[in-house]
């Protein structure tokens, strides 16, 4: 389904603050998040963002993604600062991942590095390379150990389970921590959460510390333009917090992890355009989006806005290039993401 790939530097037009799915994050705390790429080697059954099935996919110009990290570190303040790499996709497949990790581990104040993937595709060259640019954690979406559990939630019939639980022990050979992430699916693989609680119970056995390796259980969440798994619902927060203290009791294993466990504090953030829900509001279009309805649009040079656009009005205006009038349908003032509307 895949059209191009767009590459947003500098001349691109394209701001890098703003926009939920490429760019910068800043979610008004000591962390600062990058989305440098929306490519991925996967179409999960269950992927909130629909990730692997974009006609447009992007990639961030390295040069042009330090400039605004720099930018946002001066901002908060040179001091604890973590960079966490998560993007809509796989970040292994962003060119510049080696070069950007060793990158930012020169920025002053930078504490931790991390990075979110499927672990798909890391080897021991990688995991090598990994290391030596002082990667501090990495984060492996691992829903079951089960191979054939594994295939059908990742859709996928190359899911090489044997190989990654390889690498997830290289990496704890390594000076890089480990954090299993898996997403309860309720209905589907609660025995498969509880297998990945003995997976890690014993790696600590092992002699590795709990810091080493960690579970971090995500809740299973939907959105409108996220593929879904047929028949399952999630649950209320209060029921995944009441399941998580029963797998704790059951297992004398930490399992509800918060702010603390990973140092996240409040940090000041940098400022957003001044806009609220249902303002009518001057844009300049700059780029098609992930999707025939979906455009970026900017503010100014550092903030854009993601641009919903009426189907119709695509097959019968070109509006790349132009000033219009749109209408604010989303502000997220904490993490400084906005969605809008065309025409009004």
């Amino acid at each position: 389904m895949m059209d191009t790939n767009i590459i947003i530097n500098r001349k691109s037009g394209i701001p890098l603050y703003g926009v939920d799915f490429i760019g910068v994050i800043d979610r008004s705390t000591n962390i600062i998040e990058l989305k440098p790429s929306t490519l991925c080697n996967l179409k999960c059954k269950y992927c909130f963002v629909s990730a692997g099935d974009y006609m447009n996919n992007f990639v961030v110009d390295l040069s042009y993604l330090l400039e605004k990290v720099d930018e946002l570190i001066e901002i908060k303040g040179r001091h604890n600062i973590e960079i966490h790499l998560a993007p809509y996709g796989e970040i292994l497949l962003y060119p510049k991942l080696i070069e950007l990790i060793e990158e930012l581990r020169k920025r002053e104040g930078v504490e931790t590095v991390s990075m979110q993937t499927n672990g798909l595709l890391l080897n021991r060259k990688i995991i090598k390379q990994l290391e030596k640019v002082n990667l501090t954690r990495i984060n492996i979406s691992l829903n079951s150990l089960d191979q054939g559990k594994a295939n059908y939630l990742c859709n996928s019939k190359n899911f090489n389970m044997k190989n990654l639980l390889i690498n997830i022990k290289s990496l704890l050979k390594s000076t890089i921590d480990v954090l299993i992430a898996p997403v309860w699916f309720p209905g589907e693989n609660y025995q498969d959460i509880e297998d990945i609680i003995k997976f890690v119970i014993n790696l600590r056995t092992q002699g590795h510390s709990e810091k080493k390796i960690q579970i971090g259980i995500q809740k299973y969440l939907i959105y409108k333009t996220g593929r879904k798994l047929k028949k399952i619902r999630p649950k209320s927060w209060g029921y995944f917090y009441k399941q998580l203290s029963s797998l704790e009791k059951k297992f004398n294993i930490k399992l509800k992890l918060g702010p603390n466990d990973f140092n996240i504090h409040k940090r000041i953030k940098i400022v957003s355009p001044d806009v609220r829900k249902g303002d009518i509001v001057k844009v300049v279009v700059v780029s098609k989006g992930r999707w025939e309805y979906e455009y970026i649009a900017k503010f100014n040079d550092n903030f854009g806005t993601k641009l919903l656009v009426n189907k119709q009005l695509i097959r019968s205006e070109k509006i790349i290039g132009r000033e219009i009038k749109v209408k604010i349908l989303k502000v997220n003032l904490k993490d400084n993401i906005l969605t809008a509307v065309f025409p009004i």
